[in-house]
């Protein structure tokens, strides 16, 4: 695949700080779809296909004992940025031991490091792919476990897409697919240490070269980001199979747009909410999420679980056992879910 650099014209009319930004910026051509098998929404052994006929990989935990062959209640688990479902793994295997009546289904975000048509991955055309991933998944699981209570589960970005496709659905007159919410480490708002020019400048040059690629190292400065106690974003990262150097500009404009529009999304909430973060997030400040967990003014019930120590990877950090023992408890104690008619998708 061939790499052009973006115009130096361009660059120098930008002016110089914005040419520092740029400067490892490189553009992708565009990619083809690559077509799948199944062209209608489908729930296979490993993976899934989505509405537009795009299939993805999941995994599950689910107890094989026969006591609790039908779960109670199905979470479903978006990972994070640069993550992959892998990372619900020790949630999911909690849950199975602790709680068997809890199923855990966790997909590959499209555009991550495990998405099936390489070009794609570290982009996104749209974040509306993102909501139709989830809505079809959650349809998809409701048909397999019609009787269950279905809780969405995001962890940071993850998060994000959770928190706006429940937005989207409310204000387009749906009812959104999950009877509970849980979300883990979420960035409700950009750092005020972060310079606005960056982020300004990002979004400018993403909306005339939206397919041009950042590396995070490039917006970070070079600087040490802390995700557990003992590694940091570069060790976490760089190890995984699935780990992409660099990311088109319209992803993280698509997920600067997405973080605006968190508060907003709280506000929508009117199922039983649980938000839990860590006091060492180098991603999100304390009152940042305290503000975003007062504006669940409309979920029946929520909760939110501090951990002061914590780091934005808080089922991999140190008090990783009580993070996912809080978590499993509040999501086993859910009450079953409303009988009221759900839209058929």
């Amino acid at each position: 695949m061939t790499h052009q650099r973006l115009p130096s014209g361009i660059l120098g009319a930008l002016g110089c700080v914005i040419m520092l930004l740029v400067s490892s910026c490189q553009t992708q051509p565009s990619y083809t779809l690559v077509t799948q098998r199944y062209h209608k929404p489908r729930l296979g052994v490993k993976t899934f296909t989505s509405g537009d006929s795009q299939t993805f990989p999941y995994r599950k935990f689910i107890s094989q004992d026969p006591q609790h062959a039908e779960p109670k209640t199905v979470v479903i688990a978006l990972h994070g940025f640069c993550g992959a479902s892998i990372d619900y793994e020790n949630l999911g295997h909690w849950l199975v031991k602790e709680k068997p009546d809890v199923a855990l289904y966790a997909y590959d975000i499209r555009g991550q490091g495990l998405d099936p048509v390489l070009e794609r991955r570290g982009d996104i055309d749209s974040p509306e792919n993102w909501f139709l991933d989830l809505n079809t998944f959650t349809s998809l699981i409701r048909r397999e476990h019609p009787r269950a209570t279905i809780v969405w589960q995001g962890e940071s970005m993850g998060a994000l897409i959770l928190a706006n496709t429940y937005r989207r659905e409310v204000e387009q007159g749906r009812r959104p697919g999950c009877d509970a919410i849980v979300i883990t480490s979420p960035v409700v708002g950009i750092r005020e240490d972060f310079p606005r020019w960056k982020k300004e400048s990002v979004s400018l040059i993403a909306r005339v070269f939206p397919a041009a690629r950042l590396s995070l190292d490039t917006l970070s400065g070079g600087q040490k980001v802390q995700m557990t106690a003992t590694s940091t974003h570069s060790e976490q990262s760089e190890t995984n199979a699935w780990h992409i150097e660099r990311h088109t500009l319209r992803l993280l404009l698509s997920l600067s747009d997405m973080i605006d529009q968190m508060k907003a999304s709280a506000s929508t909430f009117r199922v039983p909410t649980l938000v839990v973060h860590g006091g060492k997030d180098y991603f999100s400040d304390d009152s940042d999420v305290v503000a975003f967990y007062q504006q669940l003014s409309q979920t029946p019930e929520k909760k939110r679980l501090y951990y002061p120590e914590a780091h934005h990877l808080l089922m991999y950090d140190a008090k990783k056992d009580l993070v996912i023992q809080d978590i499993g408890a509040w999501i086993a104690e859910l009450p079953p879910p409303r009988k009221t008619a759900r839209v058929q998708r």
